[in-house]
């Protein structure tokens, strides 16, 4: 089903808050915002790509985890399972209930012995916010991963429980579907200036219906972000990467069904009836584009011989297909930026987020809401992943980040 169906031609020429980006975090922001009870606003989302066929969503592995090395991830990770689970209801509109085909088969982080001080830090780290996560050490591997090749790994950490995966497209829809439900506005169009008066952001102007007055503009246009802030004057360290995704099937049948990232940098997991595998392209492969292009040598160069190492049973598998999609990428430190630029009003951002943007567009939109409707944050205080910190120089990185450069 194509979830533009139901966009609309004609707008108005003021909004409360005006919402530069439809995908999930745009989206999540939008339903966070009409399901608020105290907020009677009016919202637009504008999204330049009604097809959603090329969007940083649609294309996402669409993984959800509480491995992280900042408790602020984890914490937005947390809010993103409750919201899974409970997105039938929340998400319902009259007859239609959504079904995000949550899969909780948890992920496995295989670890090296270059990588074990790290990685043992973010485990105790994630013990202390209650994370379900175990820390296996070589044999113990060995013995409840019978199919994986121990060699060269050190340890790993299980998340076994609130990690999985589900079907972003039905994330969107429930998302999208309703907050037109509660009122908010959709635009199939595109963004190409601000409206800016001294340090104030007054709106925005569309390309094909002009100007958009409005007391709030966010920025959630995910690998395309900094262009929208370049129009404010402000630089955020936001690129985007192409990233490809390869679909293949395995001749034997192999029990091992968890999201696994190996010490190669090779990440795999199920997918229907066989897997998909990813690899953070080298700097070589002129990752840092929009373009869509994909080598297939690859697979054979670096993935498969990768994959086949690690589970003997790989070494009978047979590509099928593949598809590129693109991460926007906060190189300064792969944490997002959320919430207002110290010298400008009326301009929140919501971009960077390095490859978990979607696990945390729950989180996301309702931290956005709480910016916009109470002037703080209520729920999980993000302070600290505010733009003041790439203004001070002092960045927080995220250290579990999988594909990215």
């Amino acid at each position: 089903m194509l979830i533009d169906e139901d966009a609309i031609s004609m707008i108005s020429q003021t909004y409360d808050v005006v919402i530069v980006g439809g995908g999930a975090v745009g989206s999540s922001i939008a339903y966070h915002l009409a399901a608020e009870p105290t907020f009677d606003g009016t919202v637009l989302v504008v999204e330049r790509d009604p097809t959603y066929q090329k969007c940083s969503t649609a294309l996402s592995w669409a993984g959800i985890r509480q491995q992280f090395s900042t408790p602020e991830c984890i914490g937005m990770s947390g809010y993103g399972v409750e919201f899974y689970r409970n997105a039938a209801t929340w998400l319902t509109v009259q007859d239609k209930v959504p079904d995000l085909g949550y899969v909780e088969n948890g992920y496995l982080l295989l670890v090296d012995e270059t990588k074990g001080e790290q990685a043992k830090a973010n485990y105790d780290l994630q013990s202390e916010y209650g994370v379900a996560v175990e820390w296996l050490e070589k044999d113990q591997i060995a013995e409840r991963f019978s199919e994986i090749n121990v060699e060269g790994i050190s340890a790993a950490t299980f998340g076994y429980r609130n990690e999985g995966w589900i079907d972003p497209m039905s994330l969107l829809n429930g998302l999208k579907h309703k907050a037109r439900h509660l009122g908010v506005h959709y635009a199939n169009d595109e963004v190409v200036d601000l409206l800016q008066k001294d340090t104030q952001v007054q709106g925005v102007v569309l390309k094909e219906s002009g100007e958009v007055r409005s007391q709030w503009v966010v920025n959630a246009a995910g690998p395309r972000a900094s262009s929208i802030g370049a129009m404010a004057g402000v630089e955020i360290p936001i690129r985007p990467q192409r990233l490809v995704t390869f679909v293949f099937d395995c001749q034997q049948e192999v029990a091992h069904h968890t999201l696994t990232l190996d010490i190669s940098g090779v990440t795999f997991r199920p997918e229907g009836a066989g897997y998909i595998a990813l690899l953070a392209p080298g700097p070589d492969e002129n990752p840092w584009s929009f373009d869509f292009d994909i080598d297939y040598t690859v697979f054979n160069r670096r993935v498969w011989p990768a994959l086949a190492h690690r589970i003997p049973a790989f070494e009978a598998i047979k590509l099928k297909s593949a598809w590129a999609g693109h991460l926007a990428i906060n190189y300064f430190d792969h944490n997002a930026f959320l919430g207002a630029h110290p010298a400008l009003s009326g301009l929140l951002f919501a971009n960077g987020f390095s490859g978990h943007g979607l696990q945390h567009s729950p989180a996301t939109g309702r931290a956005l809401m709480e910016l916009i409707v109470f002037g703080g944050y209520r729920s999980l205080d993000l302070s600290r992943l505010g733009l003041q910190r790439l203004l001070d120089n002092q960045p927080i990185r995220e250290n579990m980040v999988f594909g990215a450069l």
